[in-house]
């Protein structure tokens, strides 16, 4: 009896990894912007600012729906 035919056959969703890399784009951001803050001396509430206005701009563009 082959094993693999007992397993369920996962079928990946494309829309799922579209949402992973997306929040993973935006985290990336956040790490980048915060270092490059931090490296700068630049003021935090700006960084944050500007972490939130460059999120945006990732879910405007790659959509959940």
């Amino acid at each position: 009896m082959n094993i693999d035919s007992q397993q369920p056959s996962f079928t990946p969703n494309p829309l799922l990894e579209m949402l992973m890399q997306r929040e993973q784009l935006m985290e990336d951001i956040d790490s980048i912007v915060d270092e490059y803050a931090f490296i700068h001396d630049l003021n935090v509430d700006e960084a944050e600012d500007l972490v939130r206005l460059l999120c945006d701009a990732v879910c405007k563009n790659f959509p959940a729906q």
